[in-house]
This record gives structure tokens, sequence and C-alpha cells, in this order.
């Protein structure tokens, strides 16, 4: 091992000493070396002994120990004793000369050889090849060149780059090294713009280099300044947005509702669903698969599978989007021709069909107009036609009868020679205007001829909610103009009217199908009461029996019309909206009206079924009619059934009323038979 002298300014080496890097950078510092005067000479050393010789035979020379002047005192002994002989002035400058340059020599081959790249020595810590501000000692601990002052060659000398041995071959730019650090953007630098906040994390990571992401100026420390951060809270909703949304944008969990997920908020957002229609003309605005609902059932025109709600499901539906309906008025008539070989005048009613259907006659059954002969009338009679929505064309039919004593004769009223009666097509889709009419019979020259003015009027029985009643009392005529719930007649309408007369042998076996058609705590039924019974007190009519004469005379002037819809041939019963809403019913819906009305105002009223006829040469038929509980009354009635046995229930016929004659307890019919009746609670 190389041996150290103790002041660290020689190494002995190789059999000799040589300065250390202690020593070299001594002089580099300024010391100077004594001078060789003041060395003691060898011969002076020899006279010190043998012993003195091999103690220090290893011992650095003292002759080159350097002198600091700024730390070391100087040395005031007296040598003179020990000088050489003064010499010549020349001979004196040569020698210094000659040490001199030895001296210097010595020093540069020592220097030269300490600090060749590579030297494995102690200079090391302070040497630096290639310049760039790091030794080499530091250099060969970080990988790099200590050589070249660029290892990876990026125009950023090792010294000011941060990633000195990375991708080689590249140039340091803003655009490939945003914040100059030596490390290349897209491989190396983690943090581009050198905020603190790595790129992965920071939302703007080539923002003003040099500043420090700290929350008072980055709110949601996303590597972005709050003053040019789109977004504050990192919520994903821009500040703006925010504050056009109403929510806080410096706090994440405050984000706007926005229903479809398309970035704008719902109170700013025309559209919320996201389905093409406007909210303000979008029925189901949160729905992207409904935005109509043709008949306002709360069903979106998609989903519903009956668009106008008339019970007719759309597949079916030639009218999807309406209730397809006809009013049909007989304007004005004339009879052209006598029909009775007594009299100039003719005894004429009208009927009509629909589709092989009656849709009933006019006026009421069993009455008719007494008309001069070559004379003008007005009719002004309409019947209501609700038409079948899967048909296109309906066959109407109208007939014009003179009435007589043995056989009603048929007043021809066709211009067609095959027919007496008026037949024409119409067609419920594309009809939809009113249209008025004149049919001649006389143009056919067959006789017994009549003219007919008469108007169709298609409509859409939805829109028709309206309804106008008229009817006479005690000489007086009444009118109530009633807004009725279409869903409420078209769901009616749509339920089954079908009565089971599988196994039954009598109208006692069935009584309790029809009686279940009775509607007394519906609220239509019962806010028409109410104003019925107001009526009748304002008009001065104020007992329960006058009241209940009152609604029946409201009850029994609905036009009669037998059911327009056909069941195989049978009758069948309507709830009480239905002949409400289509101002005409049979005998059970007349029955059935009135019970319902006179029960939710409080009146005891029941059902009966029997067999009637009006003379002794008529046939017995089917007939229903209502019967109701009141002290004051009398006539014709019926014990209630059960515990209601002790009270009398007087006879209402409900089909018709004819003021002066028709009253509460009047039997109408020649003869009744096998008669049930049937409470409704």
């Amino acid at each position: 091992m190389d041996q150290v002298s103790e002041d660290g300014f020689w190494r002995f080496e190789n059999g000799q000493w040589v300065p250390t890097e202690k020593q070299l950078e001594a002089l580099s510092l300024g010391a100077e070396p004594h001078a060789e005067g003041s060395m003691v000479s060898m011969q002076d050393q020899n006279n010190q002994g043998n012993q003195l010789i091999n103690n220090q035979t290893n011992m650095p020379p003292t002759s080159q120990q350097p002198q600091i002047t700024s730390q070391y005192p100087q040395n005031n002994a007296n040598y003179d004793h020990k000088q050489p002989k003064e010499g010549t002035w020349f001979s004196t400058k040569m020698k210094i000369i000659t040490g001199s340059s030895v001296v210097i020599l010595t020093t540069l081959i020592i220097l030269f050889a300490a600090l060749s790249p590579g030297t494995s020595s102690l200079l090391d810590e302070l040497r630096d090849s290639d310049g760039d501000g790091i030794t080499d000692s530091d250099e060969l601990e970080m990988g790099t060149n200590p050589e070249l002052r660029d290892s990876d060659n990026d125009d950023l000398d090792d010294g000011e780059d941060d990633c000195p041995v990375g991708d080689e071959d590249w140039k340091s730019t803003i655009v490939t090294d945003f914040d100059q650090d030596g490390c290349k953007d897209s491989t190396e630098d983690l943090d581009d713009d050198n905020d603190g906040v790595e790129d992965e994390d920071d939302n703007c990571d080539t923002s003003e280099v040099g500043w420090k992401s700290i929350p008072e100026e980055d709110n949601d420390l996303d590597g972005c300044h709050d003053d040019g951060d789109a977004d504050d809270d990192n919520d994903g909703w821009s500040d703006n947005k925010e504050q056009q949304c109403g929510t806080n944008p410096l706090r994440q969990s405050s984000v706007p509702v926005d229903f479809d997920g398309d970035m704008i908020c719902d109170i700013v957002d025309s559209d919320d669903d996201d389905d093409g229609i406007i909210d303000v003309e979008d029925l189901f605005p949160f729905d992207s698969s409904e935005w109509a609902d043709f008949d306002g059932d709360g069903i979106g025109d998609n989903a519903d599978y009956d668009d106008d709600n008339d019970g007719v499901l759309d597949i079916y539906d030639l009218n999807p989007t309406r209730d397809a309906a006809l009013y049909l008025t007989l304007d004005r008539f004339a009879v052209y021709e006598q029909m009775d070989y007594f009299d100039n005048y003719a005894e004429v009613y009208f009927c009509v069909y629909v589709n092989d259907i009656t849709e009933g006659c006019v006026p009421d059954q069993s009455s008719y107009w007494s008309l001069y002969t070559g004379t003008n009338y007005w009719i002004n009679t309409t019947f209501f036609i609700d038409l079948n929505e899967s048909v296109r064309d309906h066959t109407i039919q109208i007939s014009a009868w003179d009435s007589d004593a043995w056989e009603d004769d048929r007043i021809d009223i066709s211009p067609d020679s095959d027919w007496n009666s008026l037949v024409f097509n119409f067609d419920s889709v594309s009809t939809t205007t009113d249209s008025t009419f004149y049919a001649d019979g006389r143009e056919d020259q067959t006789g017994w001829d009549g003219a007919l003015e008469y108007t169709l009027s298609p409509f859409d029985s939805r829109g028709q909610s309206l309804k106008t009643y008229n009817w006479d009392f005690e000489g007086d005529y009444y009118s109530l103009d009633w807004v009725l719930d279409y869903s409420t007649y078209s769901s009616n309408r749509a339920l089954p009217h079908d009565i089971d007369w599988s196994g039954a042998s009598d109208f006692g076996d069935v009584i309790d199908q029809y009686a279940a058609f009775a509607a007394p705590d519906e609220q239509y039924v019962i806010d028409l009461a109410n104003e019925l019974k107001s009526m009748a007190i304002q008009a001065g009519y104020t007992s329960n029996l006058e009241i209940a004469e009152f609604i029946h005379a409201f009850v029994g002037d609905i036009q009669y019309q037998y059911d327009s819809i056909d069941y195989d041939g049978q009758e069948y019963p309507k709830f009480p909206i239905e002949m409400l809403w289509e101002q005409k019913g049979d005998c059970e819906d007349a029955a059935l009206l009135y019970i319902s009305l006179t029960e939710s105002i409080g009146y005891d009223s029941a059902l009966m079924l029997g067999m009637v006829k009006s003379s002794s040469d008529e046939d017995w038929g089917g007939h229903a009619w209502a019967v109701i509980s009141i002290p004051e009354a009398s006539g014709a009635g019926w014990y209630g059934p059960g515990s209601k046995s002790n009270l009398a229930f007087y006879f209402v016929e409900a089909t018709a009323h004819y003021d002066g004659s028709s009253s509460i307890g009047n039997n109408p019919w020649y003869d009744l038979e096998d008669e049930y009746i049937y409470d409704v609670e």
C-alpha cells in the first residue's frame, strides 16, 4: 500500500516520493515551495549518523515541502553558516532558472498524469474532463460519459439535463421538451410543465413552467391554475355551465341535473330526453321513447295500443287518431202524395239503420208527426251514430213511414226506382266535413213520394264532451248543457256488455247481470243527479215525489233507440255514461240510468224485468222498467224483495215521458207477466 506523509503532501510510490493531490491543490491556491538555499544539505544530514539516515530512509524529502504564506508562519531560523559560498551572479541566476524549470516541469508532468481521463485517483472528485460542470466521478456514478458535455445528444449539457442518460439523438425544444429540463415529454418526463402534478393527473400538462399546483390556486389539484381552468372542481362540468345551471363550480359533489347525459343541464336543455322533440312539445320530456299521447291517457302513443282511447286497438282501427262518429240530422220533410184515402195528411215517423243495425226511430216509439200533404216541415231531429272503427264504408238507410192502424206504409224518398228507402254509403275515413243532401222520391216516378233534406256531420266523438239535453215537465221546457268525460265513456263502452243466458230459463236468472250496469256511486252520476235536483227545487218542485218526477221527465225524453251494436241479435244493456253520451238508449238503458240517478241522491229504487204487451192483439215482449219507493206515491207497484217486502215500489216507465200523462205509479202497458224485481243498493 502506498505511504502518505503526515502532512498529506507526499505519497511514496514505486520507490520514490511524489506530490499528492493535496499538494497540487495547495500550489494551485498560491502556496510557494521552500527556496533551495533554505534546505538542509544532504551532507549535513549524513553527519548526523547512520541511525538518523536509517530512521528517515522512507521519509519524504523536506526540501520539497511547499510553504503556504497565507496559512503558515515564515521560518526565521538562521542558516547562513550552512550556506555555500556565494557564486557569481550569472551562475546563481542559472541555478534558480534551472531549479524552477525542473519544479514547473515536474508539476506539469504530475498534473497531466493525474488529470488524464480514466485515472483512478482522488483527483476524480475534482476532475471534469468534458467541462460540463459535473466531475468525472459524479458522471461515472450517473452513467454519463465524462468526456462528453452532452451524453445523450439532446442539445443540453449534462449539467443542465435532468435526464442526461435518456433517449439519445433528439433535440430538446419547446415542442419535445416543454419545460426544457432535458427529459423528453413523450417518453421520459412524467411532469412536462414541472408544476408538481404528474401528467397522468394533470389536465394542463403544458401550463406555465415553474408554477406549482397548490389548493389555493388549483382547487381540484389537476395541474391547471384556476384562472385558466375551465373546470375548477374537475367534475366534468365547465365552470361556465355550472354557473348557468346554478351549481357550485368549486365543489365536485355539486353537479347539474342532466337527464339525457348530453352535458346540457335540464334547466337549460330544450330537449331533456334527447329524443329530437323539444320539451315544450314533448308530453314525455324525460322519456326518449315517447313524446305524444293522443288520447291523453298517460300512455305514450308508441306504447299505447289504442292511441285514441276509443276501445278499438290501433291495428284494427281505421281511424287511430279519432273516434269516428256521425250526426245524421233530418232537416226538412214533405209528403207529396196522399198516403190515406180518407184524409190529406200522413202520420210520419223515421227509422235509421247503419250496416243493417237499427239506430232507432223518431219520434219516440209508438208516436208520429202528423204532416199535411204537399207541405214542407222542419224535423230537426239528430241521430248520434257511433261508427264501427274497423269498417270504412258504412251503408246508411233512412226509411220514412206512414203509420196506419193495420199496416204501416213506406214513403218513397229514394230517386232510385229499386228503393223506397234512401240508401247510401258513407266513408268514415275520407269524409270529415259536413254535407247537406236532398233526396226526392218523385224522381223515380213510382208513387207514394216524399222528399227529405238531411245533413251528415262527421266528427271526432272524443271532442264532443258538451251535451245538451231538452225535456218538458208540467207544461214547461227545460234545457241543460252538461260536460261529460270522454275517457269515462270510452272505458265503459269497452267493457263487456254481454248477458250470459246459458242455463237461464227466464228473466229471473239474468236480472242480476242487468242490474250490475247501474252506477249510483259514480261521480258523474252523483253530480248530474244533484244538478237535476237543484233545477227541480228552483222550479218549485221540492217534495221527494216531485223531484223524482222531474228526473223521470229528463230520462224519458232522451231519444229511444235500440242498441246500435249487434251482439248476434241479442239486446245488451249500457252503462249510464253511454246513454248520456250517445243521448239514446232502449228500455233497460233508460231504467238503469233512472235508477242510478235516484239512488245516488238517497232514493230507494229497483230494476224490474218482465213480459209486456200494449194491447190484447199484441204479442208478448220482454221489457225493463224502474220502480221507486216513495211514501207519497200511488198507483201500480210491487212490494220489494227480501227485507224490503213491506215497502211499496211504484212503476216508472223510464223509456218515454209524455208530459201530462206519464207519472210515477202509471203503468202504460195493457198487460204484464213474469215480472222479476232486483234491488239496486
